[in-house]
């Protein structure tokens, strides 16, 4: 878990965004597109390269009793260095415990906590800890730089294993230096962290570890890092598996800055905050979506593709609109770049994907060309890949590719009840109706005998809870229970579960997570800043290639996108099942 800490307020230039919209700014004009794009692409080559190097000794670690041979702690993270001992954080670590370590290659190894420091009147300071690989084995690790070397503005990127994703291999997230060194002796960065994260390594560009997460405040923009001089200094002292509660005798290091990397040149930062509103996205098809559900005003974002010279645009229309079908409701409005403004029609909708299609009368030539939503993810989108996600009335978007496609399984979207069932009960017999839920409002009691969810027939907890997890919130379902020597049916309209209160810092940023943020196959996590109703809009890259859409804000350091091979094929389907003729 990142620990809270308070700190002082931000300077200028603090987020990394700022300084690709700089970059864009000046690349998307005409008079200076060539040199600035040449320079953008350039930067995100030299981000790729760094996550190849540095992406297989980032570790995810858990505690691991090996007598019992099962695990004993939350997740965090890690990163090996040379002769196969790990960095991490003392808040996660305890000296002569053993853990489990995975590595991105699928391998996994045990190691032993050696030294920490946490210092008796601040146990959050100085958040140093060291562990050892005791399993025999060629480990891959990183190169150790200076955080002595680092600069306001130095880019830099995390590869960790925030929990709230729970995935096999780490996330990537990009950001900007915005203190080398605060006053707690902290790094404070824009490269984002959230629970899980803790431990994992901050690395330069040249993909040496300059630090390691440790702690955020609600901010994206406030994330904070253990220099790894912290960690140089004290070496001699962490290979003992003791706590020190007083800093213990440095050992010295050089200072050789001979070796620092020659940064690759950008405008100053603190120049520009935002795009030019008047700037042309390439293909640009970004439009504002309002409707209501349950009486409620619901706005999100839309993108328009192009169906002209397609079989289905006779049909269909010239162009739709593609948005997020959990915040679009019956009767819609739909306001274009241009500032016009025409209703639209809710023609098909997809759960699985959180998809709607919207017939509406558009220009001919609107919109991204259908062939171009297979074409842009054809291939799978690269790590550290710049994306853009133009906004309707605020400056661009910019975020990086931090993941490969991935499924993230119904969790917080599931359909709920409010009926627990108890564990391995045969047949599923409930134990806790949550009051004021579906069961509640149909009186399921305690004691009630699960029979059949839907059309499937359970028979114990286990499957009563696998039959609720195909449907959906908003879905009716039927339920057929027992109780004593009679059946009831009843007839549940399914909500969200109801929030978790984690009372974390990382639950509290500004607009808070999507409601509909899992469930989705074949996605992509980006580290894009968005409110959840800043979603459903288009995603670009440099060169305007269309990537796909953004289909949810998952979490404090997380968005997801969805590509567009998904979207070709939900058009697709839209189209076979004989929608009626749009006019």
């Amino acid at each position: 878990m990142c620990c809270r800490k308070n700190s002082g307020s931000l300077t200028q230039g603090d987020g990394w965004q700022k300084g690709f919209a700089i970059l864009l700014l000046t690349l998307l004009l005409p008079f200076a597109a060539g040199a600035q794009l040449k320079a953008s692409m350039a930067l995100q080559e030299q981000v790729r390269q760094a996550i190849a190097r540095a992406r297989p000794a980032c570790v995810r670690m858990w505690g691991f009793d090996t007598l019992l041979h099962q695990r004993s702690s939350a997740q965090f993270s890690g990163v090996a260095v040379k002769e196969g001992y790990i960095l991490t954080a003392a808040h996660v670590a305890t000296p002569a415990n053993t853990y489990r370590v995975m590595f991105p290659d699928g391998r996994d190894c045990i190691a032993v906590a050696l030294g920490k420091i946490e210092l008796s009147e601040d146990k959050t300071r100085p958040d140093v800890a060291l562990m050892k690989i005791i399993t025999h084995g060629n480990w891959p690790f990183a190169e150790m730089g200076r955080s002595a070397w680092l600069q306001p503005y130095t880019h830099c990127i995390s590869i960790a294993y925030p929990e709230s994703l729970n995935l096999a291999k780490p996330t990537v997230r990009y950001g900007i230096v915005s203190e080398p060194l605060d006053e707690r002796g902290f790094i404070r960065s824009s490269c984002m962290m959230e629970p899980g994260d803790s431990g994992g390594p901050l690395f330069d560009l040249d993909g040496r570890v300059i630090g390691i997460r440790s702690a955020i405040e609600v901010s994206e923009k406030n994330n904070y890092d253990v220099p790894v001089d912290a960690y140089l200094k004290y070496w001699q002292s962490l290979l003992t598996p003791t706590t020190y509660h007083v800093l213990p005798p440095q050992n010295e290091i050089t200072d050789d800055r001979a070796q620092e990397r020659k940064k690759l040149a950008v405008p100053e930062l603190s120049d520009i905050t935002q795009f030019d509103k008047s700037v042309n996205f390439p293909t640009l098809a970004g439009v504002a979506v309002e409707s209501k559900i349950n009486y409620e005003v619901k706005r999100v974002l839309g993108t328009v593709i192009s169906l002209r010279g397609t079989p289905m645009e006779k049909t269909m229309g010239s162009a739709i609109i593609i948005s997020k079908n959990s915040l679009v409701g019956d009767s819609v409005m739909v306001t274009l770049r241009s500032g016009k403004t025409v209703y639209a029609k809710p023609a098909f909708r997809d759960k699985e994907n959180d998809l709607v299609l919207l017939q509406t009368t558009l220009p001919a030539s609107s919109g991204i060309p259908f062939k171009q939503l297979k074409d842009g993810t054809a291939e799978p989108i690269k790590l550290g890949t710049l994306l853009i996600s133009p906004q309707a009335d605020t400056a661009a978007v910019v975020s990086i590719s931090g993941s490969e496609s991935t499924d993230l399984p119904k969790t917080s979207s599931a359909g709920f009840s409010g009926a627990t069932a108890a564990r391995d009960s045969k047949p599923a017999k409930i134990h806790f109706v949550r009051p004021g839920s579906p069961a509640a409002l149909h009186n399921i009691k305690a004691g009630d005998l699960v029979m059949q969810v839907g059309e499937t027939v359970v028979d114990n907890a286990a499957a009563y809870a696998s039959a609720l997890l195909k449907y959906w919130p908003g879905d009716t379902v039927s339920i057929y229970i027992k109780r004593e020597d009679h059946t009831l049916n009843c007839q549940l309209l399914l909500t969200y579960p109801p929030p978790v209160n984690h009372h974390h810092p990382a639950e509290y940023f500004a607009g808070g997570k999507s409601m509909r943020r899992d469930g989705f196959a074949h996605i992509y996590v980006n580290d894009a800043v968005l409110q959840p109703q800043q979603c459903g809009g288009p995603v670009y890259g440099l060169t305007g290639r269309f990537y796909g859409i953004q289909i949810a804000r998952f979490s404090r350091s997380s968005s997801l996108l969805l590509p567009g091979v998904t979207l070709e094929e939900f058009i697709k389907t839209a189209f076979a099942m004989g929608l009626p003729v749009y006019r």
